[in-house]
């Protein structure tokens, strides 16, 4: 079983989006899912699998100190994979789900703002020294920011995904109806860019 943690310590950097529509394109793939929403007191991953109803995956609230717990019950239940959902301002709780997790990913905007922010995350994991996936998302159309913040990144010394995630409606739109990209419009562009970056991040 694998664990895979979604972490920015910004709010607003897409970490939900990225974790059910990731879950949903992972269960297409076959694995067996858990999504473990730790962002108290929101548990915008919970409201998205209330939408859904009874459909897979299943997702789970949980606190950050309890995870060690629900990662060891998810290998006992036979999950494939777990998808941790994290808060902003996580403080100590960052490190320790680093440490839990077999990988972490962080969504980044193209942002000048959001740039400056991640750098507190990007240093936190490098002190973990855990293997790390960044990736660009809610990405404008052509715009020079893309290039400029991944070369930013790059610059980190932290691998970034040669996939990115665009600024689609279909993200919301299918979040808003309880499914993910690959459900709503499955030959859609933010289907493939979601399958493109889980190509990365399940590699």
């Amino acid at each position: 079983m694998r664990v895979i943690a979604v972490m920015n310590l910004k709010g607003g950097s897409a970490k939900t989006t990225t974790t059910v529509h990731a879950a949903v394109e992972a269960m297409r793939r076959g694995l067996r899912v858990l999504v473990v929403d730790t962002d108290h007191p929101q548990n915008s991953a919970a409201v998205w699998s209330s939408a859904r109803g009874q459909v897979e995956p299943k997702v789970q609230i949980t606190p950050a100190y309890r995870l060690k717990a629900a990662i060891e019950q998810a290998r006992t239940d036979g999950y494939d994979l777990v998808l941790v959902d994290t808060a902003p301002r996580l403080g100590p709780d960052a490190v320790d789900i680093a440490d839990l997790a077999d990988k972490v990913v962080v969504p980044v905007k193209p942002d000048p703002f959001d740039l400056a922010a991640v750098q507190e995350t990007i240093e936190i994991l490098k002190r973990a020294q855990v293997d790390a996936l960044l990736f660009l998302t809610c990405c404008p159309a052509k715009a020079p920011e893309v290039a400029e913040t991944r070369e930013a990144l790059i610059q980190s010394g932290l691998r970034v995904a040669k996939a990115s995630v665009g600024m689609r409606r279909t993200f919301t739109r299918a979040v808003l109806s309880g499914q993910a990209a690959v459900e709503f419009e499955p030959k859609g562009k933010a289907a493939l860019e979601m399958k493109n970056l889980m190509d990365e991040v399940l590699a």
